[in-house]
């Protein structure tokens, strides 16, 4: 959020419509700061000369920002932009020296005798004073530069960063449709060979299933309640196929205000139904635990032993922890213990 809000900052800042504005606040800045130190001099008025110079000035700066800058200094040619700064700054103290240079004298007192004393200011002195001056606007002004293009350079970083996660996220949940449908009408086929009564109430779960996927999963998160009704359909599906499975779902907590990707659990349970269905009594426990800022899901399966597992393996798991990766990169805790008889996943959110 706090990102969010500064980049909302930046954008405000470097948004084109206000860009003539920014330059003439700058502008109006130095300028005050030059009228200033005027003024503490003692001088009275606004001299032609004073103007003179300021656009002297306008004209240094903005050929350096605007095309030294882009030309040597992005490129890297540091000789090149280098040599030419410090010519301009040469042509702009030679043209100040030369039409409007004169001697000035400034009064101090002794402090041990209390006199006053008249100096004149050297050309030294005021080159130096001038070139100190016009090299701390132009660092000022390439400085401000160097900002503006290292902002928009990162924000289209960050935009084909995320377009790039947002394409293969979407990779990844289409991956999971074709899976899901082709083991789900793997599953009507048997049951229409075993008993046909109950390939109707079949093709209806799958019905359900297939709207939720194509409809109610376009956005970026679901309710958790949704993708547990859908979890139920799907063990409703299985309960059709297979008699025999033994399998508990247990919830605890409020879903109805929880938001999740859609999908971030069904490659366990389909783990599960899937290598447990090797055995000869299937069993799965899935578990939801809801808090103010965690889902903790858990999900046990038993299954064949490891030799026999290896030659059954699928992309569902590989799949998932890609989509949390990308989506909870640092929001969640992935534990999984696996033995011979016995697989057990623990996923952690923090929402």
């Amino acid at each position: 959020m706090q990102q969010h809000n500064l980049d909302n900052v930046f954008n405000f800042i470097l948004n084109k419509k206000y860009r003539w504005c920014y330059h003439i606040l700058f502008w109006f800045i130095i300028f005050s700061v030059d009228l200033s130190s005027f003024y503490e001099s003692g001088f009275i008025g606004l001299p032609p000369y004073v103007i003179i110079i300021f656009i002297i000035e306008l004209v240094v700066v903005y050929f350096n920002i605007y095309f030294l800058f882009n030309k040597f200094l992005v490129k890297g040619k540091i000789f090149y932009y280098t040599f030419y700064t410090l010519l301009s700054i040469l042509i702009y103290l030679a043209i100040n020296h030369y039409f409007f240079y004169e001697k000035t004298a400034v009064e101090y007192i002794n402090i041990k005798t209390g006199e006053k004393n008249r100096v004149i200011i050297s050309v030294i002195g005021t080159l130096t004073a001038y070139s100190f001056r016009i090299f701390s606007v132009i660092g000022t002004a390439v400085g401000i530069k160097f900002f503006k293009r290292y902002f928009i350079e990162q924000k289209l970083l960050n935009a084909i960063k995320q377009d790039s996660l947002e394409n293969e996220l979407l990779y990844l949940k289409n991956q999971i449709n074709p899976h899901f449908l082709f083991n789900s009408l793997n599953n009507i086929y048997v049951l229409s060979k075993k008993n046909i009564s109950t390939t109707s109430d079949s093709i209806l779960l799958l019905s359900n299933l297939l709207r939720y996927q194509l409809y109610d999963c376009t956005r970026k998160d679901v309710q958790l309640s949704s993708e547990i009704d859908y979890v139920k359909n799907f063990l409703k599906l299985e309960e059709l196929r297979r008699k025999n499975n033994d399998v508990s779902l247990t919830i605890n907590g409020d879903t109805l205000h929880v938001m999740v990707s859609p999908f971030i659990f069904m490659p366990f349970i389909e783990n599960a139904i899937k290598y447990s269905g090797l055995t000869d009594k299937p069993k799965i426990d899935i578990q939801f635990d809801i808090e103010q800022n965690k889902i903790l899901f858990v999900i046990t399966n038993n299954k064949v032993d490891i030799a026999t597992n290896k030659k059954h393996s699928g992309i569902g798991l590989n799949n998932v922890k890609r989509r949390l990766f990308l989506l909870y990169e640092n929001s969640h805790e992935l534990l999984i213990n696996e033995d011979s008889n016995t697989f057990n996943a623990r996923l952690i959110l923090n929402i």
